[in-house]
């Protein structure tokens, strides 16, 4: 056997290799990846970053500034003299040189209550980081889900299409032995061709659904992609009533924390206008220098003239507020309308929330019946299409029969898998009110 040969032989083993074989996602693994990659929680995250940064900025504001000027300055033409101040045409140069500072001493309280503020507003970006990982959570259970209902779908689809196929040939062979009509083949074709229609309608369905969830992944293309399919816990069991998972959640959600931080910012905002009416005090110092040269005239040394030109101050300034055309007063009064209004927002979301809550208990509940009524419905659809086809290969019923209870069968098997799916996807909503994560 030649080397290139066993080469081949080699890399194709490898390809095949379980090593090798198509990656499935779990339901974990792509909660984690799209609160990592998706682009909505990193809009979020920058929000976050950015808040942060005005947090540091109002800290700063404690600090003394620092600033420092340089001027060169060179003259021609008609100017004073230094000697007699006649005017006479002279050529000069001057050099200055200066360094100041100030740092605020007394701002009214100014200066910490935006430092709290600001603290505020960042927990509430925090908060509302936390919401959209919330959120986008929610988005992928559900698709993640979705291509589950639509994968047993299809297996029905399937199932049904092989099931059609088998009658076919049956039928087939019995019209060859003269022992029914033509008009039943015909029949069964066109039941075999729908359930062919069925199968590539289920087929693009589930096309879509991954489609949608590598969507939310930030993946480039769902080519390739699976999923794991879980134990999916179908149990009918509530585990609480609507006001005990409002109360979980209003200690639990982020959206509730981010407008309560919000609140809470909003009040500080009042006391940083009302720092306006306090006298405000800050300390000063600085240091300045100059040098001259005038052509024609001696002058004295650029050392010398440092020494005998420097100048330095300190100082305190206190800022008196008298009026201000009632600025600070409306300014006030438009902090307390903002205060009132995020009490109202708040109040808003906490019965919204509620009525989320309210419906999502009862479209669970719904969801439950319907499940279990779903269950009893595909034990008497098989029990009617066993009863149908035993008729049926006896001759005693017609084609049409059969094919209707064939198709009961399987509308009741989708009807199953879509109540299962809704009822575990209304489950979970539940659980994350209740703050059960599924991380």
């Amino acid at each position: 056997m030649s080397m290139k040969i066993k080469i081949l032989i080699i890399l194709f083993a490898f390809a095949f290799s379980p090593a090798n074989a198509q990656k499935q996602w779990t339901l974990q693994e792509c909660i984690r990846y799209a609160k990592e990659r998706n682009i909505t929680v990193k809009m979020q995250s920058v929000s976050q970053q950015n808040q942060e940064i005005r947090l540091n900025t109002a800290k700063n504001q404690r600090l003394p500034n620092l600033s420092s000027n340089v001027n060169q300055t060179f003259s021609f033409g008609r100017g004073a003299s230094p000697a007699d101040n006649s005017y006479q045409s002279l050529n000069s140069l001057s050099t200055s040189l200066s360094v100041s500072t100030s740092m605020p001493l007394f701002t009214g309280f100014q200066i910490p209550n935006n430092i709290a503020a600001a603290k505020f507003d960042l927990q509430a970006a925090i908060a509302d980081f936390e919401k959209a990982k919330e959120d986008i959570e929610l988005a992928v259970i559900s698709a993640y889900l979705q291509i589950l209902y639509n994968k047993e779908l299809l297996e029905i689809t399937q199932n049904q299409q092989t099931l059609s196929a088998r009658q076919l040939e049956r039928i087939e062979e019995l019209y060859r032995l003269g022992r029914t009509a033509e008009a039943q083949v015909y029949e069964i074709k066109s039941q075999k061709a729908n359930d062919e229609l069925a199968v590539v309608q289920a087929k693009n369905d589930l096309q879509l659904s991954i489609l949608t969830l590598t969507q939310l992944l930030e993946l480039p293309s769902p080519e390739g992609f699976d999923i794991e399919a879980p134990n999916i816990d179908a149990d009918l069991i509530l585990l609480s009533n609507p006001e005990q998972t409002y109360a979980n959640a209003l200690t639990t959600r982020a959206s509730i924390r981010a407008e309560e931080y919000r609140l809470a910012s909003s009040e500080k905002t009042v006391e940083v206008a009302k720092s306006a009416y306090f006298p405000q005090l800050s300390f000063g110092a600085g240091y300045s220098n100059n040098y001259y040269k005038i052509n024609g005239f001696n002058n004295s040394p650029f050392t010398q003239q440092l020494k005998n030109n420097e100048s330095k101050y300190i100082g305190f300034s206190l800022n008196i507020p008298v009026f201000n055309r009632f600025e600070t007063r409306n300014n006030i009064r438009a902090a307390k309308l903002n205060v009132k209004n995020q009490e109202l927002q708040l109040e808003n979301i906490k019965k919204n929330l509620y009525k989320e809550i309210q419906q999502a208990y009862y479209n669970a509940t719904g969801a439950r019946e319907k499940y279990k009524s779903a269950e009893i419905a595909l034990e008497s659809t098989k029990k009617a299409y066993e009863f149908a086809k035993e008729k049926f290969e006896n001759g005693r019923s017609t084609t049409y029969e059969f094919n209707d209870a064939s198709n009961n069968l399987m509308k009741a098997s989708a009807n199953l898998s879509q109540a299962k799916y809704d009822y575990v996807f209304r489950k979970k909503i539940l659980d994350f009110y209740n703050g059960l994560r599924e991380e």
